[in-house]
C-alpha cells in the first residue's frame, strides 16, 4: 500500500521509500521533511485535476505530487 491508497482523513505509519521510483534529489527532500520509516502521516485532501494531495506529518501540512506517493510505502493504522 503507498500514500496514495489513503483515504481522507485516514493515518498510517511510513514502511519505506523506493528509491529507484524517486530522483535522487526527491528522495534527499523527502527524507529532510520527514519521510522516514515510522512516522506518520494522514492525508487531508486530495486532487486528481492538479495531481498533489495534502498531508500532515508529525503535526506539518506538506503538499506532495501524487505520483510521488506511489513510492512511499506505509502501513495503514487501526482506528
Amino acid at each position: 500500500m503507498t500514500i496514495q491508497d489513503l483515504k481522507i482523513g485516514e493515518t498510517a505509519a511510513i514502511v519505506s521509500l523506493d528509491s529507484r521510483q524517486l530522483p535522487r534529489p526527491m528522495l534527499t527532500e523527502l527524507l529532510e521533511l520527514g519521510f522516514f520509516p515510522g512516522a506518520e502521516i494522514t492525508l487531508k485532501g486530495k486532487s486528481s485535476l492538479l495531481g498533489k494531495m495534502i498531508c500532515d506529518l508529525n503535526g506539518t501540512t506538506i503538499a506532495l505530487r501524487i505520483q510521488d506517493g506511489k513510492a512511499i510505502e506505509i502501513k495503514l493504522k487501526q482506528s
